[in-house]
């Protein structure tokens, strides 16, 4: 698995299966840097596929942020424009924007 590698980067795990954190264990014990990103939450604030699996067991942890759309504090939740109750909702690159904690509460669009 992964011969001759250094580092191996992980974009999107959130659509990633649940075999995902075995596979990041794996690489990871044959000392190979593993690097994961992905959204912690969907668009309804709960955690999203293996990524708290993934937290769970991560040697480092780092979690960035993007701007609130509304007021412009520091956004931690992806806000769904369009109303669809999907947790999976591909190609919709306008349907959600990134909100504050307060503002996703507002739910106003």
């Amino acid at each position: 698995m992964a011969q001759g590698a250094d580092v191996i980067g992980i974009d999107e795990a959130q659509f990633f299966d649940d075999g995902l954190p075995e596979v990041c264990d794996k690489l990871a014990y044959q000392g190979i840097r593993v690097i994961v990103a992905g959204l912690d939450m969907d668009f309804t604030g709960k955690p999203f596929g293996q990524m708290p699996f993934l937290l769970a067991k991560a040697d480092y942890v780092t979690k960035l942020h993007a701007i609130c759309v509304k007021c412009g504090n520091i956004a931690n939740y992806s806000y769904r424009k369009i109303p669809d109750d999907d947790q999976l909702m591909l190609g919709a690159m306008d349907a959600y924007e990134p909100r504050c904690r307060k503002c996703y509460n507002e739910k106003e669009v």
